[in-house]
């Protein structure tokens, strides 16, 4: 402004000093000669004029330079003294901006780093230290890699180079490695950062710590991964409709118990396709109910791809929320096995109670001819055959001869065999039941069944008394393809074992007429342990019978525990000791008691010296009151050949002697219970499984 100013004072004086000469020669005219003299003075007032007019002039243009210059400095000075205030305003602005920025930056909990395009490290927030666990003296200036597991050597190089690029990284999860070692999963969003002239000087980087987002998503998934493991492994059968019944989805379950490999075979199919067509007509009753009620509960007869009928039992329900059409929730369990155990378990109820019933029948017969005869037709009834026979031991012949037959020819009865020849035979010799499915081509065949009967399946079981051949019981099809099952068999086996006590029963009963009474009052025993009582109650009366019939002082019932390692007494008379101490291991320190169970042979002791040292007991159990005696008789209790305990008695009080025919009745006694028992407990198993599968179908309903 000052230089402006000088220069425009110049011009004003140039132009005051040479104005007036320059109009005074131009404008003058020429004198006279002779007036030039004269007029001399005249010449110089006007030059004198003419200069003060030019310098008042030259001045107001002076003034008016100087005023308008002036104005312009001064709008020049206020503009920029408001540029001034501006840039002031807008540097302080800007630094509260840097601070607030600066605060956010400190406080953050995401690590915020800035870094050289090269990857060094220029600042780090507290965040990252929180994150990463290093101070900021430890990082700045080492290159980020430092944060970068091992087994991710190129990550940060990649992400540099798209950065150099001018390319942002926007949440790109990975994993980091803290200063301990430990890995941590980050969320990465990295952009470059730009000078004035838009030149790329670095990178920053905020990385937040996502290691419980993680934690949380994989908890997430494993529970819907153990959710779906447990839908698809389940052996509940499980799937989804839709309001025509089309399957929408199914498990693992429902696609093979309808013999399908793959899901895709059932999906979009109508559920009615699997219905048996005695069913089929009742599927539209069922979606109605399940649409209008929003459940449907009851049981669903399927086919599956091989044609096999299924039993389910379902329990259905609506799901509307959510959806833009409605599905149907299928949880359906197969129930075909449980429906056939419970119309096997009422078929095997039905045998048990005819078996007591039978074997009540046979016990009261004391003639032997009529009893066999009974003995065969009951054996057929009862498994549901067409004929049977029995054949009787003859010890001095050694042979086997058919006393009683049932629908079977003539030319049967009285037929002999040797231990060892055919079925019969065989069975007697190995003392063990055989069941033949196809008769023709067993080795056990007879020819001369093969020639005139029409035999398809046999069944034969021993008649054993005490481990004492009896016979054999024998029981066929003829002419139909039924086969005979493991439970025939057993039920088979417990009816001859019975048969065989009712045999000896009446031939004890014919032998010893001098024992009449006695025998009657055994039988009448024999009588009431066969009918229907707790098992506790039996040995109560086993007892307590034993006792008025046969005479003893004590007796004590023992059985073996599952595992056959331990003899306790379940029953005692005469003793008042608790009868779990009256209780011995089955070893040599059981002495006579645990002989007799391990060999299946009775010992009897006349108190005639000393007991003989393979019967004592060792101590502690020598201690035991209830097996102090010196007369005293071991019996084993035999269920078709398993002893399952054993029955005691002894005359400690009275020291009277026990007779041969006492202990002969005894043995029929023993015999007697321990079939009382094995019913009982069958009885008691029976009601046991019936209960079970009770709870099981309450438990179906509930679930």
């Amino acid at each position: 402004m000052p230089q402006a100013f000088t220069r425009g004072a110049v011009l004003c004086c140039l132009l005051l000093a040479t104005a007036p000469a320059a109009f005074a020669a131009e404008s003058r005219p020429p004198l006279p000669p002779g007036l030039q003299t004269a007029s001399l003075a005249e010449p110089l007032v006007r030059e004198a004029e003419m200069i003060a007019v030019f310098l008042v002039v030259g001045l107001i243009a002076f003034m008016v330079f100087v005023v308008r210059t002036a104005r312009r400095i001064a709008k020049e000075a206020v503009a920029a003294n408001r540029d001034l205030h501006d840039k002031i305003v807008e540097l302080k602005r800007a630094g509260e901006t840097l601070s607030r920025l600066v605060a956010i930056v400190e406080s953050s909990d995401d690590a915020i780093i800035g870094k050289t395009p090269d990857g060094v490290i220029v600042s780090w927030n507290p965040g990252a230290e929180r994150i990463y666990g290093y101070a900021e003296e430890e990082v700045i200036g080492q290159r980020v890699s430092l944060l970068v597991p091992p087994e991710r050597p190129d990550e940060a190089t990649q992400i540099l180079e798209k950065v150099k690029r001018g390319k942002r990284v926007e949440h790109f999860e990975t994993v980091r490695m803290r200063k301990d070692g430990t890995r941590i999963h980050v969320s990465l969003s990295v952009s470059p950062i730009r000078d004035a002239t838009g030149q790329i000087t670095g990178a920053s980087t905020i990385a937040r710590d996502i290691s419980e987002h993680k934690r949380a998503e994989e908890a997430v998934r494993q529970s819907e991964e153990r959710y779906r493991d447990l839908v698809e492994h389940s052996e509940i059968l499980i799937c989804t409709h839709d309001p025509e019944g089309k399957l929408l989805t199914v498990n693992r379950a429902m696609v093979r118990h309808l013999g399908y490999e793959q899901a895709e075979e059932l999906l979009g199919r109508r559920l009615s396709d699997f219905l048996g067509s005695d069913v089929v007509g009742l599927f539209d009753a069922y979606l109605d109910k399940a649409l209008k009620e929003g459940y449907a509960e009851g049981f669903m007869k399927v086919l599956t791809r091989g044609g096999e009928e299924r039993v389910l039992e379902y329990r259905n329900s609506l799901r509307t929320e959510d959806l833009a059409e409605p599905i149907v929730r299928v949880v359906a369990l197969d129930v075909t096995e449980r429906m056939r155990a419970e119309r096997e378990l009422g078929k095997r109820t039905k045998q048990v109670q005819a078996l007591r019933a039978m074997t009540l029948e046979i016990t009261r017969e004391l003639d032997c001819k009529t009893l066999l005869g009974l003995i065969t037709r009951r054996a057929a009834t009862l498994v549901g055959v067409v004929s049977g026979a029995v054949y009787l031991w003859d010890d001095t012949a050694q042979v086997l001869s058919a006393e009683a037959v049932y629908s079977l020819g003539e030319w049967t009865r009285g037929k002999s065999l040797r231990l060892g020849e055919e079925l019969v035979g065989a069975v007697a010799q190995r003392r063990q039941g055989v069941m033949v499915s196809d008769y023709d081509t067993s080795p056990y065949a007879s020819s001369l069944i093969v020639e005139r009967g029409r035999f398809t399946a046999a069944l034969a079981e021993p008649l054993l008394y005490h481990d004492r051949l009896v016979g054999v019981l024998t029981i066929n099809n003829e002419g139909t393809w039924h086969y005979f099952t493991d439970e025939d068999r057993d039920l088979l086996a417990l009816f001859a074992a019975q048969a065989a006590i009712a045999i000896e029963n009446a031939r004890l009963f014919s032998d010893l007429a001098n024992s009449k009474g006695r025998l009657e009052e055994l039988y009448s025993l024999g009588l009431a342990m066969q009918e229907r009582r707790s098992l506790q109650a039996n040995l109560d009366l086993i007892l307590k019978g034993a006792q008025t019939v046969l005479g003893f002082d004590r007796m004590n019932v023992l059985l073996a525990d599952p595992e056959g390692k331990r003899l306790t007494a379940v029953a005692s008379l005469g003793t008042d000791e608790p009868l779990e101490q009256i209780s011995v291991p089955v070893g040599p320190e059981g002495g006579g008691i645990v002989k007799a169970f391990l060999e299946r042979k009775d010992i009897a002791w006349d108190g005639s010296g000393a007991v003989p040292e393979e019967w004592r007991l060792a101590p502690p159990y020598s201690e035991i009151k209830a097996f102090r005696s010196r007369r005293f008789v071991i019996v084993p209790l035999i269920v078709r050949g398993v002893a399952i305990g054993v029955l005691g008695a002894d005359n400690k009080v009275s020291q009277k002697a026990i007779p041969p025919e006492t202990i002969q009745l005894l043995k029929i006694f023993a015999a007697q219970a321990a079939i009382a028992i094995e019913n009982a407990r069958l009885d008691e198993e029976l009601r046991g499984y019936a209960q079970e599968l009770d709870r099981r179908k309450q438990g179906t309903k509930k679930g």
